[in-house]
């Protein structure tokens, strides 16, 4: 949800135009009026795209956990905009079954409480466990009640987004790759094969835990390249003209 976790990725591309995006309302404040569920996320994600569309045509989108989610949804709902599209480690599978502080965030109540009751230096140590950068961990916006607010809008919007989003992978008409993390325990990697499967997208399974852009920040490089390198072969009006009626 901030861009920190992808600069050990950003570091090994031999690229230029990288563009790594914050969440709004994780790493600053969120925007006046900002309502923050899932599909605010995903509309404004799409503004992003759009944005870069028209300065430079379709662009590649990558995304990890939340970042998976929104831009699968975004793909799924806009192909036409994308020359291809990478994303991993985030479920969109009506059986994955929500983790247990998902549930306790879904309480009216119970999930304020745990908020506000939670030690942020403890659950700094759980991120660095979960493979998530030190300087990340560190300074995670949970610190801040807008964050924790934010967060609890977020994934009661989304308690049913597997039931809901998963039939529109199959909408993803441009080159696609997952890249998941072997070794992750919050979302296994058998979801990620469902997904690919629905989608028809390559599936990358690195030796890392559940933040595989800072663990195993060159193969993700590598991978990505040689999806990229595959994308550019296709020629763009195979990918305008195949766009799904919706």
């Amino acid at each position: 949800m901030t861009s920190a976790v992808w600069q050990p990725v950003i570091d090994c591309l031999d690229r230029d135009d990288v563009i790594a995006l914050d969440l709004p309302g994780f790493r600053e404040p969120p925007p006046a009026g900002w309502a923050g569920t899932k599909d605010d996320y995903v509309a404004w994600l799409i503004e992003q795209i759009e944005a870069e569309y028209a300065r430079t045509g379709p662009v590649h989108i990558v995304g990890h956990d939340w970042g998976c989610l929104l831009a699968l949804r975004a793909a799924s709902l806009r192909p036409e905009l994308l020359r291809s599209v990478a994303a991993g480690n985030g479920p969109i599978d009506p059986r994955w079954p929500l983790h247990g502080v998902w549930r306790v965030w879904n309480e009216e109540g119970a999930g304020e409480r745990w908020m506000d009751e939670l030690d942020v230096e403890a659950f700094s140590e759980v991120l660095l466990m979960s493979g998530m950068p030190e300087a990340v961990a560190r300074t995670h916006s949970w610190r801040y009640a807008w964050n924790r607010e934010i967060t609890l809008t977020l994934y009661r919007s989304a308690t049913r987004i597997g039931q809901e989003w998963a039939d529109d992978l199959a909408n993803i008409i441009v080159p696609s790759m997952l890249i998941w993390g072997e070794r992750d325990l919050v979302v296994s990697v058998e979801f990620g094969r469902r997904m690919a499967a629905r989608m028809g997208a390559e599936l990358v399974t690195l030796d890392a835990n559940h933040f595989w852009p800072a663990e195993q920040p060159a193969a993700a490089a590598v991978a990505l390249q040689r999806l990229w390198a595959r994308a550019e072969l296709m020629p763009e009006t195979i990918l305008t003209q195949s766009i799904p009626e919706f």
